[in-house]
């Protein structure tokens, strides 16, 4: 083919993209309100497991909207596809309902027969993800404050979700080689404090900086709940330690952190080894996330130091009498 035909070729590709593009934003529109028009629909970059599309909307009065369409990547299954879809959807309308700061759900759409994948639509909500843009110490305490209350949400008024109360076996598939590991996966062996027996708390799954709106020093907005279960908060606290770490330092996660134990107790033990999880896990798969090279190598050695000193705690301590009432150290 001739780069003139390449050219051509690609620039089919692009309209193609555009119209079904078009076609999606509007079938979207019809289903929320029919009197709406689209005004202009844009792909958002991000998205590693989904594709996100801002709709600017209004109607014949002139009334304005933006809308925000999530829509999942390929799924193992329609039927999972939809599934999670659903589940998201119906998630965010009780913690609307409730009173959380999520994205007003809109409608959603389970048919994939046109679109390929199914999709839901909600809300936008204005602001920034940069946490570091303002008053950080307030803002770690309302990143606390937020989790904390993720935590105390009552799930009795949930649609059934995963359960996540346990690291084990996933944890074996990604813990590095070496003497530590063989000690820790030996400990592990059938240690019943791996599984989690406290109370079920809801999990957001993914409660990092890039999942949070900030209007000013005010957190507006809480992103992102397609990894939700129920389960052990310690795993949560366990990914929002390590995201810290990555932005910032030790110091700012045990800022964090102290905020959140100043409002729940904190199971140093189980945090410590949910810890050993998410940074093993970090590893093995922040290469697909699409990131540059030096930020990568940066990540890996705080990652890699992370989980050496969790797996170190993990050994030394005792799970049946560790107090709650200090502070975990890295």
């Amino acid at each position: 083919m001739t780069i003139s035909g390449i050219y051509h070729h690609d620039l089919i590709l692009i309209w193609h993209t555009l119209a079904m593009d078009s076609s999606l934003y509007n079938f979207a529109i019809s289903l929320i309100d029919p009197k709406m028009r689209l005004v202009a629909g844009r792909r958002l970059l991000g998205g590693v497991s989904a594709d996100v599309f801002l709709l600017q909307v209004k109607d014949h009065q002139g009334y304005r909207a933006q809308w925000v369409l999530r829509q999942n990547k390929k799924a193992d299954t329609q039927t999972a596809a939809s599934i999670a879809i659903l589940r998201e959807f119906e998630l965010a309308q009780a913690l609307y309902r409730q009173g959380f700061c999520v994205p007003e759900p809109l409608a959603v759409c389970l048919d994939t027969t046109e679109f390929g994948e199914p999709f839901w639509v909600m809300a936008f909500i204005s602001g920034s993800t940069d946490l570091g843009d303002g008053d950080l110490r307030a803002r770690l305490e309302a990143m606390a404050e937020a989790l904390v209350q993720i935590h105390k949400a009552p799930i009795s008024a949930l649609k059934k979700l995963p359960s996540r109360t346990n690291p084990i076996p996933e944890l074996y598939d990604y813990l590095p080689s070496g003497a530590l590991w063989s000690q820790l996966r030996r400990l592990l062996s059938d240690n019943r404090f791996c599984e989690y027996s406290g109370t079920p708390s809801l999990l957001h799954g993914d409660f990092w900086a890039g999942n949070l709106i900030w209007d000013q020093d005010q957190l507006v907005g809480i992103l992102d709940w397609e990894d939700a279960a129920i389960g052990d908060p310690m795993c949560d606290l366990a990914t929002a330690r390590l995201e810290i770490l990555w932005k910032f330092d030790d110091a700012t996660a045990q800022q964090f952190t102290k905020h959140y134990a100043q409002r729940l107790p904190i199971d140093r033990w189980r945090l410590a080894l949910w810890q050993v999880f998410v940074g093993s896990a970090a590893l093995k798969f922040m290469g697909d996330w699409g990131l540059d090279a030096k930020v990568v190598n940066r990540m890996e050695r705080c990652s890699k130091t992370f989980i050496e000193s969790s797996a170190q705690q993990v050994v030394t301590m005792d799970p049946e009498t560790e107090p709650s009432t200090q502070l975990p150290a890295f």
